[in-house]
């Protein structure tokens, strides 16, 4: 009897360690929104915001933003190479990349490669004439190579 029961103590033991590490990959994107500045890492490379813009566009007869963060603080006429490039309706709201509602590009600014978030997730907050407000996070293919999450508050530039 007891060769039983401390059998079935052993197979419990193994069927309950196996189910959580099978479920350990099922979020796709962890945790909540920082409430840090935007930070992460881009290509690899540390990356702390410094500054953005937001520019109006029309996406699938949907008016959109475009948001663009850098390191370094920008002007709507600066023309740079920012490492992330986020589309996202221009309403204030919460919006996913499963769901389609927006995108999020990182850009290797010392090259020429960028890569398309896997997850991501947007929160605006606040739209103003002059500034677009909100939260972000998302990963690359890697995580460990791109994958960034915070708060951000950047100029809206208008067309």
């Amino acid at each position: 009897m007891k060769k039983l029961f401390y059998s079935m103590f052993i197979a419990a033991a193994l069927i309950t360690s196996c189910s959580s590490d099978d479920d350990s990959g099922s979020t796709p994107v962890a945790g909540e929104f920082s409430n840090s500045p935007v930070s992460g890492v881009i290509y690899g490379e540390q990356f702390t915001i410094g500054g953005g813009k937001a520019t109006s566009i029309e996406l699938n007869d949907v008016p959109s933003f475009y948001i663009y963060l850098n390191q370094n603080n920008i002007n709507c006429d600066d023309s740079v190479s920012n490492p992330i490039w986020i589309s996202v309706p221009s309403e204030v709201g919460v919006y996913e990349r499963q769901e389609g509602e927006m995108t999020l590009q990182f850009r290797d600014v010392n090259g020429e490669s960028f890569e398309g978030s896997s997850d991501a997730k947007i929160e605006i907050t606040e739209i103003t004439e002059t500034m677009i407000t909100g939260k972000v996070m998302g990963d690359g293919f890697d995580e460990g190579e791109n994958s960034i999450n915070g708060t951000f508050s950047v100029q809206y530039c208008p067309l």
